[in-house]
């Protein structure tokens, strides 16, 4: 659960509230918390700032009702975009409130050029104010800065302040609500492009972007309906997300409908503000089951179509590895690879990216340099946690040891030998002795020690006496070469038979 939400959270507008210039940290919470008497603006104190520039799409708006407003949030310190700013405008941040001091800061210029350097971190911002408190005189005379986003606090007692910045929050709420509207006018006359991160894994094919083009109008209109709510018009807001709702349902746009639906949860709450009414809680209750229905529907459609994908770049990899075989030149099979083996990564098949990993470590093996050996060495250490082989180092220590071949010290003696007498056991072996190979061309003692002892611990029953005393000259020439107290995660046990 995402902390700090609640259903007026959609009706919330984000401000961020960022230090400018050298400012004490107990200055900046102190102005910053100024702020907080004004989370709340009311529509009707708003009326002398706000200029029609055409006919307002929030045609319900409530200017004459004592309690609607526009709400904010103040976020100290400022947030990073979200990538579902796109789904749900409250999550944007629109609007930037920069604190000042002056006497730390005498040079407004430069507090300016600060303020908007910060401010483009915010591109979704509509409104910028700069808050400069207890200016100079030579600060307070200088006409340059005036009329601009650099408003001066003069010095004064608290109520005085606290009153200047209220006629500022309600010039801001006034600004905003003229965005909104700009905003939503422009939404309206069409190609507004709304995405989420769920639409960006998906395919570029001519029938996705079809599918995107008739979901286009439903989501435009559940936005309409969330700008509608920063501006404190439910009425509008629910119109706006009836016609959402019927939209997405035409186009199985099953995401979008939660979002919509949640929205007139809110929007609901928002008209009957104050009323305590049994049916209300019960329609909400009755909502937000539908809100929570319809989410994980839109994952289990997303998951199934995702598979089906998955699927067909799977038959499309395979089909480009056989062809792989008919290229003569070894550099081009190499690159080859390197890129089947990623992209079976991606897609979660870590058993077949593995697998192209170990193709791509056999062909820098052929090269027989070192430079070759360590990059063999460093691609097969990918491998190790698919194949189950990997060193203790690399396991969490949260994670059961006895779970893993590689710890296989404490198992019984009878339980090894049936665990490891099946091809798979063989694999492994297989892969380690590679290990062990390229650590030795590489000149790599210790990584040559811990292949041997996993081999040595984990298999020797399996191992040949030969085989065995092979592996035991190895640990031996890696401790030789090894500094002194050198010490390894992997320990090595003398299964000599």
């Amino acid at each position: 659960m995402e902390p700090d939400v609640s259903i007026d959270t959609s009706a919330m507008i984000r401000a961020a509230v960022l230090p400018i210039g050298p400012i004490p940290l107990p200055l900046f919470r102190d102005y910053a918390s100024m702020l907080s008497p004004f989370c709340k603006i009311e529509l009707s104190s708003i009326s002398s700032f706000y200029t029609e520039h055409q006919k307002s799409p929030f045609a319900n708006q409530p200017w004459d009702s004592g309690g609607s407003g526009l709400r904010f949030k103040f976020v100290v310190g400022g947030s990073p975009p979200s990538p579902w700013e796109d789904f749900q405008s409250n999550r944007k941040t629109l609007a930037v409130i920069g604190i000042c001091h002056c006497p730390s800061s005498p040079d407004l210029a430069a507090v300016t050029d600060q303020f908007a350097a910060a401010c483009k971190a915010y591109s979704s911002s509509l409104v910028q104010r700069c808050f400069a408190f207890c200016p100079g005189n030579s600060q307070l005379e200088d006409d340059s800065k005036k009329g601009g986003n650099l408003i001066l606090f003069p010095p004064a007692d608290r109520q005085t302040q606290e009153f200047h910045l209220q006629t500022m929050m309600q010039d801001i709420a006034a600004s905003l609500l003229m965005g909104f509207e700009k905003w939503v006018l422009q939404a309206e006359s069409g190609g507004t492009i709304l995405k989420t991160p769920l639409d960006s894994q998906a395919s570029l094919s001519s029938e996705e972007v079809i599918k995107a083009k008739k979901r286009r109008l439903g989501r435009a209109q559940k936005t309409i309906g969330d700008y509608c709510l920063l501006a404190a018009s439910p009425v509008d807001a629910n119109a706006h997300y009836a016609t959402a709702l019927e939209l997405a349902r035409l186009t199985g746009d099953y995401f979008w409908y939660a979002g919509a639906l949640e929205g007139s949860v809110c929007a609901l709450q928002m008209d009957r503000m104050g009323q305590k009414d049994p049916a209300l809680e019960e329609e909400v209750k009755y909502r937000y089951n539908s809100v929570i229905l319809h989410y994980r529907k839109s994952f289990i459609q997303d998951n199934a179509q995702r598979r089906e994908l998955a699927k067909e770049v799977v038959e499309l990899l395979t089909a480009v590895a056989d062809g792989a075989k008919s290229l003569i030149d070894a550099s081009d099979r190499l690159i080859l690879y390197v890129e089947i083996a990623r992209l079976f990564g991606t897609l979660g098949y870590y058993r077949k990216a593995a697998f192209f990993s170990r193709l791509v470590a056999q062909l820098y093996l052929q090269q027989e340099n070192r430079l070759a050996a360590i990059s063999a060495m460093q691609v097969l250490a990918m491998t190790t946690k698919a194949y189950r082989i990997q060193s203790r180092a690399s396991i969490a220590p949260s994670f059961p040891k006895e779970t893993t071949y590689a710890d296989g010290g404490k198992m019984h003696h009878h339980s090894v030998v049936s665990l490891f007498e099946s091809q798979w056991s063989t694999l492994q072996m297989v892969v380690l002795r590679e290990i062990l190979l390229s650590a030795v061309r590489a000149g790599d003692p210790l990584a040559g020690w811990s292949a041997a002892a996993r081999l040595l611990r984990s298999y020797y029953p399996l191992i040949t006496p030969a085989g065995q005393n092979g592996l035991a000259s190895s640990l031996t020439n890696s401790a030789e070469r090894l500094p002194s107290g050198t010490r390894c995660a992997d320990p090595a046990l003398p299964f000599i038979r």
